[in-house]
Formats: structure tokens, C-alpha cells, sequence
């Protein structure tokens, strides 16, 4: 098994590889071509778990990262995409299209690739049941498949390992996720569940999207009335803490602070949106691992320009006039702003 992982790893250019030598023998390559056709055409069989990855054109910044992380898993990764495109947009332009869509780096760190129908408003809502629906007939395809993780495609684990122990923590339950509380939001950046608990949720959920509403319903929502009304067994994981002055604190849902929990210390849980965005809001140098988390393709081109500007720059550079500019710009409350040209923060580069 090792060696599969050392092949599979090569093919998706996580660790690289000379292939050139495929149609000879070992003396130029270390795998030939049929080492691959036999032990890689049957990839979904490999392994009892299933990682569904959801995620849309907002999220391809981080994308490459994430999509490697839970690679080298050995689980079965299926990448369900929102299907971004609008008629009335220039659909011929090219730069619409990197925008919008995967691009070949991402469909190889996939095992799988699917993309729904085309569905309007309440992207977060209807596109996440969509996404997670379609990857349900994948999944189901393959009667080796006991376990499902679902997740977004911002939300890295730099402790792929961990699936193993994470199992045996929600043993025989239906259900655990990352942040949730007991009669009150489940949220979905990191849930498990077993193949039953799994089809049980995603049923339930298909009877109640069945009838469209405006804004659609939450799948925090949904998943906490399909515990209630199908009495599923939920494992409550180590929450993630924003201390308030209690003796408590209250469970930080979007992992902003990458506090202890249960998937921190398992997996090494990270999602990267939101605890970047912490950071820009509260003054705070991004953790270093930022930069190769945050995909340089086309010189950031997947970021928004005033990230491209600032907190690039300063990667770029090491310039930490671009750092201060950053964080001014993306202070929490807009009247806080401010955008000051980059010479306002002194006239030559600050290195130190």
C-alpha cells in the first residue's frame, strides 16, 4: 500500500515523479505503465471513506491546498463543484473562465469530479445540497464506502493521518462535526458520518428541496431537524473556544482562531478562510504557512485585488509596508478603513 500512495502521490504532482521512461522499463522510470494500470484503475475500492470536498469559483484560492491535504489521506476524494456559469456573462472571455472554473491541477488532485445542474440563488444553501447530492450517487456506487466526510474547499487538515483515530471517535454514531452544539447549529465545514447516518440525512434533505423556497433552506438547519426527527446518534467532538469572560466561552463555528479541539489536534483542522480573514480584520500577521496555502497561479489571480496588492506583495517582497497597508484596508468596520497609498507608510522598503 505504500507504494500505491507513492504512485498516487506522483500522478496528482503532490511529490513529483519521472515518467518518462512509462513505456519502457524500470531502468529509466521507477513505475511503469502497468504498474499504474493495475493498481490505480481501481482507486474507489481502496479505501472506507469518501471525501466529499464542496466548493465554487470564491473558494479556487485555496482549492490546490485543500484538495492536497485530504489526498494524502488515502481516502476516496470527490470534488463537487457549483456550476458558476451564468448565460448572461461573457462566457467566451478568458479570464472569465480561469476565474470560474477548476483547472487541470485540480481535477488530478481529485479522484473524482462532479458538478450539478445549474441552480439559481442561495448559492450557500441550494449549491452546498446539490453539490453534496450528486456526490451521494458516487458514493453509493461503491459498497466499500463505510464512512462520509464532507467539507468546503477552504478548509485544509495539515494532519491527513488522522482519519484513522477520528473514525474510532465516532464509533458506532451517525454524525460528529467539528463545531456543533447539542439542540443547536451543526455546522457543516467538517462533519463525518457513517455511510447509514449519511444516506439517512442526505434522504431527508432531498424530501424537504423537493419544493424550492427563496433563499433555500440552510443545511445547518436541515441537518439539525434530521437528527431531531430521525433520532440520530450525534457525537459531540472537543469544540473549538472563543473565550467571553464565562467560564465556558462559546464555540467558534468558522475555527477563526484555530483554537484547540478535537479536529485541530486529530486532523489539524484549519479553515483558511475565515481565520485569514481574522487576521486582516484584527491587525494580526497571517501565520506563515498562509503562503503556501494561498495559490500563487498567475501571480495570485484567483484573489481579490486588494489582497494581490497588499498581503501578496509583502510574500513577494518581504516589503512590510505592503503588511501595513493590508491591514489598514481590512479593518472590520468600513468607516475604519483606510487606503493610503503605499508611500504613506514610509518612503523606502521596511525589511525588519
Amino acid at each position: 500500500m505504500n507504494e500505491i500512495k507513492e504512485i498516487d502521490e506522483m500522478l496528482c504532482g503532490i511529490s513529483p515523479g519521472n515518467f518518462s521512461g512509462l513505456e519502457t522499463d524500470r531502468r529509466n522510470c521507477k513505475y511503469t505503465w502497468q504498474d499504474i494500470e493495475f493498481n490505480m484503475n481501481d482507486t474507489p475500492y481502496h479505501s472506507d471513506t469518501a471525501i466529499i470536498v464542496t466548493s465554487y469559483h470564491g473558494q479556487l484560492g485555496w482549492l490546490k491546498a485543500t484538495l492536497e491535504s485530504y489526498r494524502k489521506s488515502g481516502c476516496y476524494v470527490i470534488l463537487a463543484y457549483d456550476n458558476n456559469a451564468y448565460i448572461w456573462n461573457n462566457l467566451d472571455d478568458q479570464d472569465y473562465m480561469l476565474k470560474m472554473f477548476p483547472r487541470p491541477i485540480h481535477y488530478l488532485l481529485a479522484h473524482s469530479v462532479v458538478v450539478k445542474h445549474k441552480t439559481y440563488d442561495g448559492d450557500k444553501r441550494t449549491g452546498w445540497y446539490w453539490d453534496v447530492k450528486y456526490a451521494q450517487a458516487i458514493v453509493n456506487g461503491f459498497k466499500n464506502i463505510k464512512y462520509v466526510y464532507c467539507t468546503n474547499g477552504d478548509c485544509i487538515v495539515e494532519k491527513p493521518d488522522g482519519f484513522k483515530e477520528l473514525k474510532e471517535i465516532l464509533g458506532d454514531g451517525d454524525l460528529m462535526s467539528g463545531q456543533s452544539e447539542k439542540g443547536r447549529t451543526i455546522h457543516t465545514a467538517n462533519l463525518l458520518m457513517s455511510i447509514s447516518g449519511f444516506n439517512k440525512i442526505m434522504d431527508y434533505m432531498s424530501d424537504r428541496m423537493r419544493f424550492p423556497l427563496m433563499g433555500s433552506l440552510s443545511p445547518e438547519t436541515m441537518l439539525l431537524d434530521a437528527v431531531s426527527e430521525l433520532k440520530l446518534k450525534e457525537v459531540f467532538a472537543e469544540q473549538p473556544i472563543i473565550p467571553d469572560g464565562n467560564d465556558t466561552g462559546s464555540v467558534d463555528y468558522y475555527c477563526t482562531r484555530n483554537a484547540d479541539s478535537t479536529w485541530k489536534r486529530v486532523l489539524g483542522f484549519r479553515n483558511l478562510y475565515h481565520e485569514f480573514e481574522y487576521h486582516e480584520n484584527n491587525g494580526i500577521e497571517p501565520p506563515s504557512c498562509y503562503k503556501k496555502y494561498m495559490d500563487p497561479f498567475q501571480d495570485y489571480f484567483y484573489f481579490r485585488e486588494g489582497w494581490r496588492d497588499t498581503i501578496c506583495m509583502y510574500w513577494k517582497t518581504c516589503d512590510r509596508r505592503y503588511l501595513k497597508q493590508f491591514f489598514d484596508q481590512g479593518k472590520d468596520s468600513d468607516y475604519e478603513r483606510k487606503f493610503l497609498p503605499l508611500e504613506a507608510y514610509g518612503a523606502d522598503p521596511i525589511y525588519a
